[in-house]
């Protein structure tokens, strides 16, 4: 039985810029979404319409069907859609029996992931989920780079937001009339905590960066509200709303001292916790080899 494992991803900074090449941070967490090859040519977990789902039926047909499982229940915001074509694309090549291309990967997932209409997804989901731990982006450069988790005082926390925005369908409507420079700015600035393991650096990104997309009108208010809440915890250091509109999940950093007790506090407040840097994803690169540093 062949099974490919995906990583769920979280943009710690840089969400908007990546949408013009720009510099971003993206955050591979467990657990992990799950598709497995099986014998009965159907899909289960897999919506037909969606972009996995019609890559698989333009295949020559398959004699074998493949079944999804989602470890989060479709609560969004984890890049459920990009793991699923990614790994629908992994499947593909085993059965094909072709070494997988990021190239090729991204050529397929724009075919079928945008059909035209509003701006173009920066295809920066589904190459930080190919990846591992935390993962530095800037197209424009070709840059991609891959971090542990390098600061001795400090830690994060993701929550979700109880709310859900498709991506798609806001980069649909969505007009890019702002600078991103600003945006691309604080993702090196986040980039550089990362090479020195300078706590204080990566706390003034994430707050700046906070400031700056409610500043654009680029978090929704339920999130803006949310992470004015989360944000008097006592040991939060840093709370940023994540993805589009920072809708669905909420960035905390917090004193590393404070992880376990402030995770249980905010449980027991409601909030659903989905990861912490203990979940960092840490495994094989699934399209191509394990480099700290390669050209994109």
């Amino acid at each position: 039985m062949m099974k490919w494992k995906v990583p769920a991803k979280t943009f710690l900074l840089g969400e908007y810029a990546a949408l013009e090449g720009g510099s971003a941070l993206i955050l591979t967490s467990k657990p992990c979404f799950e598709l497995i090859l099986i014998e009965e040519p159907v899909l289960k977990g897999i919506n037909p319409a969606s972009p996995a789902g019609r890559y698989w039926l333009s295949l020559p047909s398959i004699a074998q069907g493949l079944s999804w499982h989602d470890p989060y229940d479709g609560i969004g915001g984890l890049g459920a859609s990009s793991a699923q074509f990614l790994a629908v694309y992994l499947a593909d090549c085993h059965l094909r029996n072709q070494q997988p291309n990021r190239k090729a990967l991204l050529e397929r997932y724009f075919q079928f992931a945008w059909d035209g209409q509003g701006i173009k997804p920066s295809g920066y989901d589904i190459m930080a989920q190919e990846q591992q731990q935390c993962v530095f982006i800037n197209g424009q450069r070709h840059e991609m780079r891959n971090y542990p988790w390098p600061f001795d005082e400090l830690a994060f926390i993701l929550v979700h937001s109880r709310h859900k925005l498709a991506t798609h369908e806001h980069l649909q409507s969505f007009q890019l009339n702002f600078s991103t420079d600003r945006l691309s700015r604080l993702a090196d600035q986040g980039c550089m905590a990362f090479e020195q393991a300078n706590d204080t650096l990566l706390v003034n990104a994430v707050n700046a960066c906070q400031q700056q997309l409610e500043a654009l009108q680029l978090v929704a208010t339920d999130s803006v509200k949310a992470i004015a809440a989360l944000k008097s915890n006592e040991g939060v250091v840093a709370a940023k709303g994540c993805g589009a509109l920072g809708a669905d999940v909420i960035l905390l950093l917090v004193e590393k001292r404070r992880l376990s007790g402030l995770r249980n506090e905010l449980s027991g407040m409601g909030w659903k916790v989905l990861a912490t840097n203990m979940d960092l994803y840490i495994g094989e690169h699934l399209v191509e080899s394990s480099r700290m540093k390669t050209r994109i």
